[in-house]
């Protein structure tokens, strides 16, 4: 199992998701989160979970549903650990 890092540009993306939602629903705010960090703990187990970033292969993606659209998660692998690089909501371009 591998160690999970979060770099700061990814947890500032989760800020800013959650601020997005808060003001509408904090209850949908808090679940969303809650199931971007489930699933950005279950690669520890899983790490070729996501697929290849078609711009850089070094770079994995992973799709996560929540309500209509889900979001997404930039992650990249090394020997012992899953480095979340960056997060988004499928609407965005990224």
């Amino acid at each position: 199992m591998r160690a999970l890092r979060w770099l700061p540009e990814a947890l500032a993306d989760l800020k800013r998701l959650h601020a997005f939602i808060e003001p509408h629903s904090p209850q949908a705010a808090a679940r969303a989160i809650g199931v971007l960090l489930a699933s950005a703990e279950r690669l520890t187990s899983f790490p070729e979970m996501g697929r290849p970033w078609e711009a850089d292969n070094d770079f994995r993606e992973l799709p996560v549903r929540f309500g209509t659209r889900g979001y997404f998660i930039r992650y990249r692998l090394s020997e012992d650990r899953v480095v979340i690089v960056r997060v988004w909501h499928a609407l965005e371009q990224r």
